[in-house]
Parts: structure tokens; sequence; C-alpha cells
């Protein structure tokens, strides 16, 4: 108020019977997307604009697997080659364990550390899981227990078969 009598008046950002006041006013950030206007001779702010995208991948079973395949032949096809089926016949209990080992990319000496036949079966489950061939543990020993010879041969064509038809399993 001025001298004390009557209606005082005041300015904008002052307060009554008190000095000028400062006024503040709090920096508003600009809505996404709106410019600034920058003096010349300033390099203009550059404004990237994401866009995203949303992709939704609905997957029923393991992610990125096929579904388990059939041996390429079966447990009785030992006639379909011959050269492993002679080889089991006249050599399935001394050198060609030792050889079936090394071609299935394991230790020679495995028949010798697991004997009677707990290597075959390490053997046939190794190439089942490597080439997503389905079948079981159990389905594994029985096959072993029934024809150990059958098995040596078929492990042997498998791994023909794999060796010639390369695929991601």
């Amino acid at each position: 108020m001025e001298g004390g009598q009557g209606i005082g008046y005041w300015n904008v950002g002052q307060a009554p019977e008190t000095g000028p006041q400062p006024v503040i006013q709090q920096p508003q950030q600009p809505p996404p997307g709106a410019y600034h206007y920058q003096p010349p001779g300033y390099p203009q702010p550059v404004h990237h604009q994401q866009q995203t995208n949303t992709t939704v991948v609905i997957n029923q079973g393991q992610v990125g697997r096929p579904p388990p395949r059939d041996w390429s032949s079966g447990i009785c096809g030992c006639f379909e080659d011959m050269s492993s089926c002679c080889a089991v016949y006249w050599c399935g209990n001394g050198c060609y364990p030792c050889y079936l080992s090394s071609k299935l990319n394991e230790s020679c000496c495995l028949p010798f550390c697991l004997p009677c036949y707990p290597w075959l079966i390490a053997l046939r489950v190794k190439m089942r899981v490597e080439n997503n061939i389905q079948g079981s543990i159990m389905n594994d020993c029985c096959y072993v227990c029934c024809c150990a010879s059958c098995v040596m041969c078929q492990l042997s064509r498998e791994h023909d078969y794999t060796i010639a038809n390369p695929q991601t399993y």
C-alpha cells in the first residue's frame, strides 16, 4: 500500500507491504515430437523417433527344435549295409566295438571301460540325442540286450546317414 492510507495496489509478483518478489517460472518440457526454436548459428537438435515393432511368436514344444525323427533304418536292417554286417559278425566281440566308438567320436577304449554292453547303450543314447531321434533309454536297453549285433550295425548305418545328409537337429 502506498503511504499507509487508502486502497493499496501492488504489481504481480509483489506481495503487499514488501519489496518486489521474483517471479519463478518452471521450465516446461515440450511434448514428444515438438521442435524448439534455436537461434541462428547454433546447431539444431536432432530428434530421432524410434519405431518399435512387436512380434509375438507362439510356439508349442521346444523352441527352435523340430519334432524327433525316426531312425534312418530299422533295427533289423542289417542287410542294407553288408560291410558293417560282416564286420560285426566277424569282429563284433573284438576290434569292431573300438572302431564303432571311434567312428562316433568317442574313445576307442570305451568298450573296455564299460564291459559287457553299457558302452553300447551309451553310444545309442548319444546318437539319439545328438540327431534328435525319438526313443527312450528303456528301448535302448532292450534293443542292446536282445540283439547287440543289430544295434552295432544300426549305429554304423545311422552315422553314415547323418554324414551323407547333414542337417541341424
